[in-house]
C-alpha cells in the first residue's frame, strides 16, 4: 500500500511541476525515470505501466512509446498492462504502439484482442488506420481469434475500409477457405460496384471450391454471366474450369 501511495505521489508531483512549462521531451524523461525506478524496485513493467495509466490515462501517447523504447523485448507486458489499466484505452494503446515502430502491427493487434476481445472491431480499425499497408496481416490475425464473431467482424471491416475490400477479402478467404462463397456473396452485396475485383480476388484465393461455383455465386447476386466469367478468367481461372457455369438467359 505504501508503495502505491509513493507511486501516485511521485507521478502527481512530477506531472504537476511540469504541467505548464515543460516540453514533451521533459515529460517523456520523467516517465522514463519513473519506469526505471520501478524496475529497480523489482516492480514489473506491466504493473508499472498499469499504475501510471490508471491515474493518467491521457498520457497513453507518451507512456507507451517511452516504455517500448526502454524495454522493447517486454512489449507484451507493456501492452497488456496498459489495456488492463483501462480497457477503453485499447485503441489508443494500439495506435501508440504501432506509431512507436518497435513491434509489427499484427502482433500488437493479437495481444490487444486477446486482452480485451470486446473491442476487437475498434482495435482492428485503429490498427488499420495507423498502418493501412498491413491491413491483410491485421485482419488475418484478428480472424484467428476465437473470441469474435468472424462474419460480423469481416463485414464491419469491409464497411469501414471500402478502398481495401479486396485486401480484406484476401485475408479472410485465406483464413477461412471453407467460407469463401459466403464471403464472396457478402462482399458483392456490400459493394456491387466492385463486383469484378471481388470475383477475381475470390478466384485468386480459392483453395477448396470449383471456380465455376464462384462464378455461379456471383451470378446469383445479380452479376451478368459474361462479366462474371471474364472476372474469373482475370483472376486465374481457366476456360475449362468454367465449363460448368450455369447458362442463364439474358446474361
Amino acid at each position: 500500500m505504501r508503495s502505491v501511495i509513493f507511486i501516485c505521489l511521485f507521478i502527481s508531483a512530477s506531472f504537476s511541476s511540469y504541467a505548464i512549462e515543460s516540453h514533451k521531451t521533459d515529460k517523456k524523461q520523467l516517465i522514463a525515470n519513473f519506469i526505471k525506478q520501478q524496475t529497480r524496485a523489482n516492480i514489473s513493467i506491466g504493473r508499472s505501466i498499469s499504475t501510471i495509466l490508471s491515474r493518467y490515462p491521457e498520457k497513453v501517447d507518451l507512456v507507451i512509446p517511452v516504455a517500448l523504447e526502454l524495454y522493447p523485448e517486454q512489449y507484451e507486458q507493456i501492452i497488456i498492462g496498459a489495456i488492463n489499466a483501462e480497457p477503453a484505452l485499447a485503441c489508443d494503446v494500439v495506435t501508440a504502439a504501432i506509431e512507436s515502430n518497435v513491434i509489427k502491427s499484427e502482433e500488437i493487434v493479437r495481444i490487444a484482442i486477446a486482452s480485451d476481445p470486446a473491442y476487437a472491431n475498434e482495435i482492428v480499425e485503429s490498427a488499420a488506420i495507423s498502418d493501412i499497408q498491413e491491413i491483410q496481416s491485421i485482419v488475418r490475425v484478428a480472424i484467428a481469434s476465437d473470441s469474435l464473431d468472424k462474419n460480423s467482424f469481416i463485414e464491419s471491416t469491409m464497411t469501414s475500409f471500402p478502398d481495401q475490400v479486396t485486401n480484406i477479402l484476401s485475408a479472410a478467404m485465406q483464413a477461412l477457405p471453407d467460407q469463401l462463397l459466403n464471403l464472396l456473396s457478402s462482399a458483392l452485396q456490400l459493394y456491387p460496384s466492385q463486383a469484378e475485383e471481388v470475383v477475381s480476388t475470390a478466384v485468386q484465393n480459392n483453395q477448396s471450391h470449383d471456380n465455376s461455383d464462384i462464378v455461379n455465386a456471383a451470378i446469383k447476386q445479380g452479376m451478368k454471366q459474361s462479366v462474371a466469367i471474364d472476372a474469373a478468367l482475370a483472376g486465374g481461372a481457366s476456360p475449362e474450369e468454367l465449363a460448368l457455369v450455369q447458362v442463364r438467359k439474358g446474361n
